[in-house]
């Protein structure tokens, strides 16, 4: 925050504004500023109660800065020896030379101490101090004499009057970030701008109430708001409502009341009176005192609280009976018609507070409807109208079904631990109630809440068998099955369970994509049921994540009509992630459709591998990125390591091969199932970076891995990236055995494995294919950047179809990799084709640059990443210096990881 006042400036300087509008911050911040200039502060604030004792401030101001304090007669309008307050202070306050004088809420100074300081203040000699006063904007001018004595300031020029403005929402982002250390996401910022008003306290404590609420979480420098529906905790004794509680208990309670009733409108205040069992014309008198403090307004809508942040503030400070008994007026007046809301969860919010005070079978029918619909985008929401539900419900049955349902909404934004402790609870005390389905669901949910909660104990003792269950109770075939696939034994997994004739659909969604077959041979079962169920457990409450559970509707297991819809759910979730993981961007496609889903409706791991595979790398990356914040891949045996792989890929393609390697080892250390799919992205971040050795190790080691465990999926890919490493070196022996492997490891049925054994055979048998056809099958498999690679790879192993590496260029800016990008450019250059945009290729390379050198590499790694020489690098590093301002490589670094040097 920029704040109007020079250090060095007037004399006294006011800064004004509505009540609320961060007065006291900015007094704050100019403390800390005067502070760190070496400057001696004193700060005071004022109270209501402080203007009608003459002399008060004057007091406060002597009693700070004499060591022995010359107190004020009675009345402190006058020194015990009779020196008049002025004479006292001017003498005083000239011992202090440098002084800040702070004073909060100047509008409740007494008048005597206004025109002793008018007087000091306005000497022929001033004294040496500065003095900074906030006084509320409707306080200007009310009182004629302060308004007069700040007229003769300001036309001596020893006064200043500025106007606090709410902040915009860049400078909410701005100081958002000074506070967290990262650049707040949209979804937060959208949060910080719409509850704090641009009110600077109030920004920073939605800020600290996110945080205490755990919604807030950091990955990559970006703050996340890991599910917007989340409300942040905003204690009652906060500073914000400070100034009501200074009104009075009548009045803040009053305040309490209208911060439940607020969106009903005009009929506010005679609802308060009901609920308060008082008048509406008193609790009216209230509101009038809070509406002149400037805390609420009246329009034709009705009462409302200016800033959000005080009113989530105000409710936290309601006890148990006052906030049931809120919500059961609410209520009731919107059943009874009398009322309206245009807000769709205000209704059930109310409903679920007020719990047994109102009718609770319709009560609980409505909670279960509302909780349905929200399950897909406000998986917070649908969490509390459950457990709303559960409380109200009389059947066993529908109760079990209710906190099935909560605790999956509380897994599905990675609440673990509390998710964890609800489905013990509910299959100890309800397990006899469950249908199969339900209760095979409960299990699985066990099981990932466990992993979640990184109880790696206890995924043991399920795969293990053993009687991890509440009541003793040994862990189906399937949940045996999911526990193994966490502990990517892929292979005991699938000897768990039936062939394809006799599984249940369950078992079909347990049954490993990637197994061992019998006598050691790999096979690959890619079929659309071939998910881990626990790929199918988890949703994100950000743009589209839904929990989900793993077993299907009709799942062979009795199934029941409760919680078909949400075990369908998961079906096609878990059938769009399988498709997404190996390629088949066109199955995944499919499946949406014929669930009736779009891509928003996934949740975020889900929802970033289709956009990462259809070329949509800013929300792909966006996507893992907060799934990532949120926890939410650690559930998923099969996505873990691709989310945390295409979050690197994009990263490495943009410039941060450092980011890119993070990434992959946060994957790694959590012990993320299939580590052997992260092998590419780390094997070409390596050879980019120079070091082709440490490439081909990266290779070797994840294809010893996948042949260890007999797994298939991905292979091919490894295969690949072998037989280019050994044509690198000049290895044809190597490179053909790899091309072989990378064949015999493809699904040739689908489009990326037919893409996969064309690019093999050219690699090894350049003069045998046509260029154009391996180009066609790209087109075909319907990713952008396959088609890109697929450009570049024909130049680079045939040296044909030049003309094409236009549309590679194009590709690669439309996604963002300016590094990838970069090579490709040189590769034109060197083909003599024509780089378009000169202007935007130099500052294209400039952010490359300045990126790579954010990271931290050194000049040869600089060198190899660009394709230059390490002295051209020193050139161009001079150039950027001498063009952007900084002076190093530190100052650059700095500039680009605190957003003042943008990559984009």
């Amino acid at each position: 925050m920029n704040l109007p006042v020079d250090l060095d400036g007037p004399t006294l300087t006011v800064l004004t504004g509505p009540a609320g509008i961060g007065r006291t911050h900015a007094l704050r911040t100019l403390r800390n500023a005067a502070t760190q200039a070496g400057r001696p502060v004193l700060d005071l604030r004022l109270a209501p109660e402080c203007r009608h004792d003459a002399g008060y401030l004057a007091g406060r101001i002597l009693a700070a800065l004499i060591p022995t304090p010359t107190r004020l007669a009675a009345g402190r309008g006058h020194a015990r020896t009779g020196e008049p307050p002025a004479h006292a202070l001017s003498r005083v306050l000239r011992r202090h030379p440098g002084l800040v004088l702070l004073v909060d809420d100047a509008q409740w100074a007494d008048a005597e101490s206004v025109e002793a300081l008018r007087n000091v203040l306005h000497e022929e000699y001033p004294v040496p101090v500065r003095c900074v006063a906030t006084l509320r904007s409707d306080a200007v001018g009310a009182d004629p004499d302060q308004s007069a004595a700040f007229d003769r300031l300001r036309q001596s020029g020893l006064v200043r009057i500025e106007r606090l403005r709410p902040l915009s929402r860049a400078d909410v982002d701005a100081l958002a970030r000074q506070a967290l250390q990262a650049t707040p996401h949209d979804s937060l910022s959208t949060q910080l701008h719409r509850l704090g008003r641009g009110v600077p306290a109030a920004v920073l404590a939605v800020v600290e109430g996110y945080r205490a609420s755990a919604a807030l979480r950091i990955v990559e420098r970006r703050a996340y708001l890991t599910d917007p529906t989340s409300t942040p905790r905003i204690p009652a004794e906060h500073d914000l409502t400070r100034p009501v509680r200074q009104l009075g208990p009548a009045t803040h309670t009053v305040a309490r009341a209208l911060a439940v009733l607020e969106p009903l409108g005009a009929a506010v205040p005679g609802l308060i009176g009901r609920a308060l069992d008082t008048t509406p014309e008193q609790a009216h008198r209230h509101l009038d005192a809070l509406r002149a403090e400037g805390f609420v307004r009246e329009d034709r809508r009705g009462w409302r609280i200016r800033v959000p942040a005080l009113a989530l503030a105000l409710r936290a400070g309601l006890g148990p009976y006052e906030r049931r008994r809120l919500a059961q007026v609410a209520v009731e007046a919107l059943w009874s018609g009398t009322v309206r809301c245009a807000d769709p969860a205000y209704l059930p919010d109310q409903v679920a507070a007020a719990g047994g005070l109102v009718d609770a079978e319709p009560a609980a029918a409505l909670l279960r409807r509302h909780a349905d619909i929200a399950a897909v985008r406000a998986p917070a929401a649908a969490a509390r109208w459950w457990g709303g539900a559960a409380d109200l419900s009389g059947d066993p049955a529908d109760r079990a079904e209710a906190l099935l349902a909560r605790t999956v909404a509380e897994f599905g934004i990675g609440r673990y631990a509390v998710a964890q402790a609800q489905v013990r609870h509910l299959l100890g005390e309800y397990a006899d109630t469950l249908p199969d389905a339900a209760r095979q669901e409960a299990e699985l949910l066990a099981l990932a809440s466990a992993r979640g909660a990184r109880a790696a104990p206890d995924v043991q003792a399920v795969a293990a068998g053993e009687p991890w269950l509440p009541g003793g109770r040994v862990p189906t075939r399937t949940t045996r099955a999911a526990a193994l696939c966490f502990l990517d034994r892929w292979a005991e997994a699938a000897s768990l369970l039936p062939s394809d004739s006799t599984r249940s659909d369950s078992e079909l969604l347990i049954g490993t994509p990637i197994t061992a077959g019998t006598g050691g041979d790999p096979v690959a079962e890619a079929s659309a049921g071939g998910v881990p169920v626990a790929d199918a457990l988890a949703g994100d409450g950000s743009a589209g994540g839904a929990p989900v559970a793993g077993v299907s509707a009709g799942d062979g297991l009795g199934g029941s009509v409760r919680g078909a819809a949400r075990r369908r759910f998961a079906d096609t979730v878990a059938r769009v992630s399988l498709a997404a993981v190996v390629g088949a961007l066109d199955r995944a496609d499919r499946e949406l459709t014929e669930g009736g889903l779009t891509v928003a409706d996934l949740p975020a791991p889900e929802r970033c591998l289709v956009h990462w595979r259809a070329g949509r790398w800013d929300a792909a990356k966006d996507a893992a990125l907060l799934g990532i914040a949120a926890d939410l891949p650690v559930t998923r045996p099969v996505a873990h390591s691709t989310v945390h792989r295409a979050a690197a890929e994009i990263l490495l393609a943009r410039g941060w091969p450092v980011r890119a390697r993070a990434l992959l080892d946060a994957a790694r250390t959590d012990a993320a199932p299939l580590p052997y799919l992260l092998a590419p992205v780390a094997a070409e971040a390596e050879w980019i970076l120079g070091d082709a050795p440490a490439a081909e190790r990266v290779v070797g080691d994840a294809l010893a891995a996948a042949t260890r465990h007999g797994l298939v999926v991905g292979l091919d890919e490894l295969w690949l990236v072998a037989a280019e490493l050994a044509t690198e070196r000049g290895d044809g022996e190597a490179a053909r055995t790899a091309a072989a492997s990378a064949v015999a490891a493809a699904d040739q049925t689908t489009a990326i494995g037919a893409l996969r054994v064309a690019t093999a055979q050219l690699i090894v048998r350049p003069d045998r294919v046509r260029a154009g056809d391996l180009v066609a099958l790209a087109r075909v498999v319907g990713q952008p950047h396959e088609v890109a690679r697929a450009i570049e790879r024909v130049v680079r192993w045939t040296g044909r179809s030049v003309e094409l590496l236009g549309e590679a260029y194009e590709i690669l800016g439309d996604l963002g990799a300016i590094l990838h990008r970069s090579r490709v450019r040189q590769a034109m250059r060197d083909h003599g084709i024509t780089v378009p945009g000169r202007a935007q290729t130099l500052a294209e390379g400039e952010r490359l640059l300045a990126a790579l050198v954010a990271e931290g590499l050194s000049n040869r790694q600089l060198a190899a990443a660009t394709q230059n020489s390490a002295k051209s690098i020193e050139g161009r590093l001079t150039r950027l210096f001498n063009r952007t301002g900084y002076r190093s490589r530190v100052e650059l670094a700095t500039a680009v990881l605190l957003g003042d040097y943008r990559i984009g």
